[in-house]
């Protein structure tokens, strides 16, 4: 009897293994001749980027790069810095089979400690924590129909967004970015930043159309000056990343990460230092998926065998908008001491948070602003400000089980020095936000019937009397008789399944 029942195929992404670890860093080092002495150091900066990962047999192997950038002034009170690689290498032991499997990992920097041991040597101690996720396209058989009369079936549908793959595609950015006509020659670089985001995303038959900018930001000292300057610049890219079985009418969502970055001072034509030389690796991570509203039957039983039906839970997963936006954020900060000028800032998300409310989804971060300034007595400090921002997104349907795991990327950021001690802080950030809902539905998947056992028949009669108790579903009385569900609607003219207390019922009886 198996033959008898439709079967229907459901894919879904399941986390296959989710972990985390801690990968430390512990070094010191000596400055390079080129740099000057220490006096104070205003801040020490940890990038954490994965640059390559691998799954072998019960292993994962993550290679990455942690970026250190000590800020300091030397004893002339002039700003200086130094920009110290640390690789690392983690390799992760697991008890899962990971055939076919796809591989996730973020890195965070948690905390960074540093100190002047000398004028010439730091010691930096801090941790990074790497984030694991192991996820397949898992494909269930589900029953979306039966091919027998003596069968009754409840049906619905589950409103679906099947997953139709996942692909990942590392991306070379080489780019040369001159200085403005008329400026000074580059002394030397103080800190630079690059945020990618992704502007659009399309799909094609087998193919993802993505595409994005990077913002890029130098803070460098160029010659015969005292003032640090700021390069900013915007580079657009655009990438085909391949993925077999999708169609133009799958949706998709694509995230960016910076897998490498390096930029130097390089001499032009003339033999001057005026050109940076960059250097970036992007990863892009692509997911496609499918609007697909899925037939299904949540609940059976037979007028004419004894029967045995399985039933699962099943998480569906529906994709309701895809957001690409932009988001301003602008407020004043209040400073403990009087400044007379700002020689660099910048903005770091530290976190954030995701709140589904009545109508809209609220992202409420905290930035961490940095400000390397001149005090009114003449001397270079560096102030840090926690600011709080919040981003709203209306939703026309609010449920329990939505999710989301919004991208959030700085592109620019900026000032007005409203008082001495007032700053008017600005931050441009780029939203790329799938909003997903999870919905567990529990459904039939499975049913043996019995031939060789007959469900008892009533011959005494053809039709009984039933007086509904409470309120009840004729889906229930039509199972506790063995009855069509359709004849008790069409003899008792019901046109609602849920029938009123005390109304009385003709059941044909079977």
């Amino acid at each position: 009897m198996e033959n008898k029942a439709l079967k229907t195929d459901v894919y879904t992404n399941e986390n296959i293994w989710v972990d985390s670890c801690e990968q430390p860093i512990d070094v010191d080092f000596t400055l390079p001749d080129y740099c000057p002495d220490i006096s104070k150091i205003f801040k020490c900066k940890a990038v954490s980027r994965i640059s390559s990962k691998s799954l072998n047999d019960k292993s994962i192997t993550i290679d990455g790069n942690i970026c250190i950038t000590v800020l300091y002034c030397d004893k002339d009170n002039n700003l200086c810095s130094y920009e110290y690689q640390y690789p690392f290498n983690k390799v992760k032991e697991i008890d899962h089979d990971t055939q076919g499997c796809n591989i996730s990992c973020t890195a965070k920097t948690d905390y960074i400690n540093c100190r002047a041991v000398t004028s010439r040597k730091v010691d930096i101690h801090g941790a990074v924590t790497l984030n694991m996720k192991l996820f397949c396209r898992k494909k269930c058989n589900v029953i979306s129909d039966f091919d027998d009369n003596s069968i009754e079936t409840r049906r619905s549908t589950a409103p679906s967004t099947s997953p139709m793959g996942y692909a990942e595609k590392y991306v070379i950015i080489e780019e040369e970015i001159a200085c403005s006509n008329g400026s000074a020659s580059i002394n030397r670089i103080l800190r630079y930043d690059a945020y990618p985001s992704v502007t659009d995303c399309k799909v094609i038959n087998d193919k993802i159309m993505v595409k994005g900018d990077m913002a890029v930001a130098i803070t460098y000292c160029a010659e015969n000056s005292s003032s640090p300057q700021i390069m900013k610049t915007i580079i657009p890219f655009s990438q085909v990343v391949d993925m077999q079985g999708v169609t133009d009418d799958c949706q998709c969502e694509t995230k960016t990460s910076l897998a490498f970055l390096d930029i130097k001072p390089k001499t032009n034509m003339s033999g001057e230092c005026k050109i940076f030389a960059l250097s970036a690796k992007l990863l892009l991570c692509s997911q496609a998926f499918c609007q697909n509203d899925v037939p299904i039957i949540n609940d059976a039983f037979s007028r004419k065998f004894e029967a045995d039906f399985k039933k699962d839970k099943i998480t569906f997963t529906k994709m309701c908008c895809n957001i690409k936006e932009h988001f301003h954020f602008k407020q004043n900060v209040v400073l403990s001491e009087s400044i007379t000028s700002v020689l660099d800032l910048w903005c770091d998300i530290q976190s954030q948070t995701v709140k589904f409310l009545d109508d809209k989804m609220q992202i409420c971060g905290t930035l961490i602003v940095g400000i390397v300034n001149i005090s009114e007595s003449g001397e270079t400090s560096y102030i840090e400000k926690p600011l709080d921002f919040e981003y709203n997104y209306p939703l026309s349907n609010i449920c329990d089980n939505l999710e989301c795991q919004p991208e959030i990327s700085i592109i620019s950021c900026g000032y007005t020095i409203n008082s001495p001690t007032n700053l008017e802080i600005r931050a441009d950030m780029a939203v790329n936000a799938a909003v997903i809902e999870k919905r567990g539905i529990e459904l039939l998947t499975d049913i043996t019937l019995n031939e060789g056992k007959l469900k008892p028949k009533n011959n005494a009669c053809s039709m009984t009397i039933y007086f509904v108790s409470g309120e009840e579903s004729i889906w229930n009385i039509a199972r506790i008789y063995n009855a069509s569900v359709d004849e008790i609607i069409k003899i008792n003219n019901l046109d609602d399944e849920y029938v009123k207390d005390g109304t009385m019922l003709l059941v044909p009886v079977s």
